[in-house]
């Protein structure tokens, strides 16, 4: 009888795995071809925007309107084909498209910072200036380019936002520091010097050195501009 039972046991556990080796089969039957489905769809689309890149590069416009198009109906999701398509619509004088290309792209994490930024240029022509600084300043929170920093803290200073311009600037002064590009260095170190004058009444750092708290004076010692001795001056003191 226990010979009897260990056997039925077996048998019961055989097929339990085999049902289960089954089942896993079966899911990966069903998951595969969907899987397929999709980079095959990614894979059509892509090669429709390399063709479109390829054609717009040699002048022919008419047949990389054709690519971009096709690409973004092939795959919605490609936001670099909803760009590139934007950005030629807008060359050809169809703002309204080029728009609606652009806010398309920004859905899309392989091109929401350059759509952001291609968007905010576009609203900025189009006298859209609130719209446009709010878009650059999420393309810069996304790619802090200094190309882009430099777009932005020139719409902070026409605005007359001294201290949002202040903070962009000191971005760009860090990174020329660290970078040891010395043109770009002495470039921030003025502007921050203007700005600091500009927005001390305003800027919660600067404004911090005649605070009680020992903390926030330190902090508006160490964000005043730096005064660099001149070149051939020997320092005396450590």
């Amino acid at each position: 009888m226990q010979r009897l039972w260990k056997v039925r046991h077996a048998a019961r556990g055989r097929a339990a795995t085999a049902t289960a080796a089954a089942l896993v089969v079966a899911l990966s039957l069903v998951a595969s071809p969907a899987l397929a489905d999709e980079s095959f769809v990614r894979n059509l689309a892509q090669r429709a925007l390399e063709r479109g890149i390829a054609q717009e590069a040699r002048g022919d416009i008419a047949q990389a309107l054709t690519s971009y198009d096709e690409a973004v109906r092939t795959d919605v999701t490609l936001g670099a084909a909803a760009l590139r398509l934007g950005a030629l619509r807008e060359r050809m004088g169809d703002r309204e498209e080029a728009e609606l290309l652009y806010s398309h792209a920004v859905s899309s994490p392989d091109s929401s910072a350059d759509a952001y930024y291609a968007r905010a240029l576009l609203r900025s022509v189009t006298q859209r200036r609130a719209e446009a600084m709010a878009d650059l300043a999420e393309s810069v929170a996304q790619s802090p380019r200094p190309e882009r920093l430099r777009v932005l803290g020139g719409w902070y200073v026409e605005g007359r936002l001294w201290s949002a311009a202040l903070s962009v600037w000191r971005a760009l002064l860090a990174d020329a520091t660290l970078r040891g590009d010395e043109a770009h260095l002495r470039e921030a170190e003025v502007t921050v010097a203007a700005l600091s004058w500009l927005a001390s009444d305003t800027d919660a750092v600067l404004a911090g050195k005649s605070s009680p708290d020992w903390a926030r004076r330190s902090l508006s010692r160490a964000a005043r501009p730096a005064r660099r001795a001149p070149q051939g001056v020997r320092k005396l003191t450590p």
